[in-house]
């Protein structure tokens, strides 16, 4: 059962888009000439109406062609990824968001961290995944592309106060609990508005799983890349971070 819920929950934590918005930054008042009266008392100068900056409309990606961009990216190996066909992503999402519906979390208010609303919808979205394992060291790592969600999913992304909020946890499905911690983790990716974090599960048997998970919002596109295993933690951080700038390159 173990099994099935670490793989399940890597790809959850792989496609989710977890973590609280950011209030965004207060528009700058113009500065406006005083007007001259005619009278010896100046008249009250008009008030300018800021012009609103338009939001850039991001470029709009098939499913063939996301997984094209990510058929490009190369892992630390070297080796290109291996692209998932898009009805396996779709049965695994699905898959995912029963399993996770179905796990007690606690505290409460961190249900939604691991809940399925936290994988993105893809109604009206476009999604790619590609994978990469390296059977003699057990490292894993995944690439996950989505383009089409809407300003309010993407705006969750640059902010990690969720993940603060929700550090220590407990989770519970059939019977079985563990605990969940996630640690920020700092230089994985030098790109604006990058986040990344290692989120360690310790499991009955007295092992921990360690999963490093990176993300960016890139050109209006979900950039998610996940590592785990290899030679050390330190060592993951660099692959995740190193899959989501090759990917980031990739995207113009």
């Amino acid at each position: 059962m173990l099994g099935t819920f670490g793989a399940l929950a890597l790809l959850a934590i792989t496609v989710s888009a977890c973590g609280g918005s950011g209030a965004p930054p207060a528009a700058e008042s113009s500065a406006v000439p005083l007007a001259t009266a005619q009278t010896s008392t100046a008249a009250p100068a008009p008030t300018a109406t800021p012009t609103p900056t338009p939001t850039p409309t991001a470029k709009a990606y098939t499913s063939g062609e996301l997984a094209a961009i990510v058929g490009q990216v190369r892992d630390d190996a070297d080796r290109r990824l291996s692209v998932l066909p898009s009805g396996d992503i779709a049965a695994a999402l699905e898959e995912t968001k029963a399993m996770i519906s179905s796990i007690s979390v606690e505290p409460a208010e961190c249900q939604e961290l691991a809940a399925a609303s936290t994988v993105p919808s893809v109604e009206d979205a476009t999604m790619a995944i590609g994978m990469s394992t390296d059977s003699a060291t057990g490292a894993m790592a995944a690439l996950s592309l989505v383009a089409g969600l809407d300003q309010s999913a993407l705006a969750q992304v640059s902010d990690s106060g969720q993940l603060a909020k929700c550090s220590s946890m407990t989770m519970t499905a059939s019977g079985i609990t563990v605990a969940v911690t996630i640690t920020p983790v700092e230089g994985a990716s030098g790109l604006p508005g990058a986040i990344a974090y290692r989120t360690d599960t310790a499991l009955p048997d007295g092992s921990t799983q360690s999963i490093v998970r990176a993300q960016v919002v890139h050109h209006g596109m979900l950039i998610t890349s996940v590592a785990a295993g290899g030679d050390s933690g330190a060592d993951a951080v660099r692959r995740a971070g190193a899959l989501l700038d090759s990917a980031a390159a990739q995207v113009q």
